[in-house]
């Protein structure tokens, strides 16, 4: 019997974090099937090592009750925005929460005025941006897993629809 959706419950991302993201990262990437050896080249590459990260990244953990969902964070870099980690715990993936998770990253964009977002994707991954709305708009070497091509993804942000009430 499928289990009624539960609403996730948002927190800030923190170094207190570490672990627990990057144990997420790590799971998040086995999820496809990729060899040790890929994996602990992509923790040594994009793994967050320490405090310093937080200096110009944002990001939000999902939770329900005594259960960590999955977490995103932002990269921000002059004038450029990045979503650099949208995680989800491997067992939830296909159960709806991953449209929470990233419907709350949405709301943070729109919230800040950010017009659009860039992101790597995995190419697993690739179909759940694209029904997200994200668009492909090249693609690259993945570094950390050679000869496969990591899709480049961008995500027009919508535009927050001002309540009739409050306009004159």
């Amino acid at each position: 019997m499928i289990q009624p959706l539960k609403t996730l419950e948002f927190c800030p991302v923190t170094p207190a974090d570490l672990p627990l993201i990057n144990r997420l990262m790590r799971a998040g990437k086995g999820y496809w099937g990729y060899p040790e050896e890929g994996l602990d080249r992509f923790m040594q590459t994009f793994g967050i090592a320490d405090n310093t990260y937080f200096d110009k990244a944002f990001g939000y953990i999902g939770e329900i009750p005594q259960k960590t969902i999955g977490y995103y964070l932002f990269k921000t870099n002059d004038d450029l925005l990045d979503l650099d980690h949208f995680f989800l715990e491997t067992g939830l993936i296909g159960q709806g929460y991953g449209r929470q998770l990233w419907d709350h990253c949405v709301n943070q964009a729109q919230q800040r005025g950010w017009t659009d977002f860039t992101f790597w994707s995995d190419p697993h991954s690739l179909g759940f941006y694209e029904h997200m709305g994200a668009v492909k708009i090249e693609e690259r070497p993945m570094v950390t897993l050679p000869g496969l091509m990591a899709p480049i993804m961008r995500f027009v942000v919508p535009i927050k629809k001002k309540n009739k009430c409050n306009s004159y």
